[in-house]
């Protein structure tokens, strides 16, 4: 073998075993040992947030089986210490366990603005779905909880989709939920149909550090101010108000919530136009006003007799104005030089003076 085709030969040999000892490092490097992704290989596992108040972190794997569980805050620290055969069951069958566990220890006997508290389930950015199905299941199973407790809590999910993809950076995925999410996590706190609401202020912001969605919405009559979370979508705040229509004067059985001022023709034969020359009123009211009729009494003929003076049960017609003779024994002539007055007789009655 000549001197070239050993060079040729030996250069071979080692272009090979770089490739060789490349592609073993590349499935080396793929293959973590802790779980964690590499390039574009996805981990095979995930993380389920539930949160009532206790918030517990439910780690399972791809075939959703639980692997461990964390209290992330006190709350839910204390329900995970008294609950250890957790591990290789079903995602929904701890999930149910839970709920029971976290009603036993009365976290839903508090409300939040009147009703009782959201439960909601929150899939982490980036976790392996077991199947196309998997949060829907989580709900499904969550329901059936409550059912049989007899709770009336709202249910709500969060996946990959309601996740605002504008904050996502450096390929790492947003850590906030879109405010269509936190919309409807406070219509499902406050009981209120989403036909029924008129968002009127909308705002993201750092509350201390926490990024909140402050919302101002108002739906049949009532003005409400909700905080939401924007990570956890948590209700950090929630009140509400009725709202004073002072400005409301439409009233009676045909009001359409505007006020027809100029309608005034009222009674019980109003047709909508007000009649203001209509003043022809009573019993015999025929449309026309007798501003002359003046006729009053059970004789009213439609004539007024404004000489008609004479009065009493012997009224004739004619006022004898000259007639003043009154009391019981009135012949029509007034004596009055009937008898002497004895203007000096001072003895009345049955006593005498001396």
């Amino acid at each position: 073998m000549t001197l070239r085709k050993k060079l040729l030969s030996a250069v071979s040999v080692f272009m090979m075993t770089t490739a060789l000892l490349s592609g073993c490092q590349a499935q080396t490097t793929n293959n973590p040992s802790n779980n964690e992704t590499v390039g574009t290989e996805l981990k095979d596992t995930g993380i389920l947030i539930l949160s009532v108040n206790p918030e517990i972190q439910i780690e399972y794997d791809k075939d959703g089986k639980v692997l461990n569980l964390i209290g992330k805050n006190e709350d839910g620290k204390t329900i995970v210490a008294e609950y250890q055969d957790y591990i290789g069951k079903d995602c929904e069958t701890v999930i149910n366990d839970l709920i029971v566990k976290i009603n036993e220890a009365g976290y839903f006997v508090d409300d939040i603005d009147g009703n009782k508290k959201n439960i909601i389930l929150q899939i982490e950015p980036g976790s392996v779905l077991p199947n196309d199905h998997f949060l829907t299941d989580m709900s499904t199973s969550t329901q059936e909880a409550v059912k049989n407790l007899s709770l009336t809590s709202g249910i709500v999910t969060i996946d990959s989709d309601d996740y605002d993809a504008a904050y996502a950076k450096n390929g790492q995925p947003s850590p906030y939920i879109t405010l269509e999410k936190a919309h409807e996590i406070a219509l499902t706190q406050a009981n209120v149909n989403a036909a029924d609401v008129v968002f009127d202020d909308r705002e993201f912001d750092h509350d201390d550090g926490v990024a909140v969605f402050e919302l101002e919405f108002a739906a049949n009559g009532v003005e409400y101010e909700y905080d939401i979370d924007a990570v956890t979508g948590k209700v950090l705040r929630a009140q509400h108000h009725s709202i004073d229509n002072y400005n409301d004067t439409d009233y009676g059985p045909n009001n359409d919530g505007i006020t027809d001022y100029n309608d005034t023709d009222y009674g019980p034969n109003n047709d909508g136009v007000t009649d203001y020359n209509d003043t022809d009123y009573g019993p015999n009211n025929d449309g026309i006003t007798d501003y002359n009729d003046t006729d009053y009494g059970p004789n009213n003929d439609g004539i007024t007799d404004y000489n008609d003076t004479d009065y009493g049960p012997n009224n004739d017609g004619i006022t004898d104005y000259n007639d003043t003779d009154y009391g019981p024994n009135n012949d029509g002539i007034t004596d009055y030089n009937d008898g002497v007055t004895d203007y000096n007789d001072s003895n009345y009655g049955d006593r005498h003076y001396d």
